[in-house]
């Protein structure tokens, strides 16, 4: 017991790119990244292709431009309860990537990507410029 209860006390920090629903003000922000530490906003220094259909999907097959997304720091609990959002790793699959903070700082963060993106690319890059005009449902 004492070994178990060791275990759920430890937690790594995680930094974690998102791009989409979680992002402050979304959908799913509330319900999975309130409480965790906002790092700043950011973009990917590789450029993908993201797309929209209910909800963002960014695609490692094309390079088409930087991503804007914010970083959090997120517990080995929240990575978890994302994966599951997300799907991981069957329908996203989460892998580390270069992102470059609003600083201009360089770090290493998760990214969920998905292989079989569907809906209309996102010229600009930026899923809330899409979705300004009007607001994303989505489910948790």
């Amino acid at each position: 017991m004492e070994k178990e209860l060791n275990e759920v006390m430890h937690t790594h920090t995680h930094l974690v790119f998102v791009y989409g629903t979680l992002r402050k003000g979304q959908c799913n922000h509330r319900y999975f990244l309130d409480l965790s530490k906002f790092l700043g906003m950011a973009k990917t220094k590789k450029h993908y292709a993201l797309y929209s259909d209910t909800v963002p999907f960014l695609s490692l097959t094309r390079t088409v431009y930087q991503v804007t997304g914010e970083v959090y720091a997120v517990d080995d609990v929240t990575l978890l309860n994302l994966d599951r959002l997300e799907g991981h790793p069957d329908a996203y699959k989460r892998e580390q990537a270069q992102v470059i903070l609003q600083d201009g700082a360089e770090i290493s963060a998760w990214i969920y990507f998905c292989d079989t993106p569907r809906g209309d690319l996102i010229e600009s890059g930026d899923f809330l410029q899409k979705t300004a005009s009007r607001r994303r449902k989505c489910g948790v």
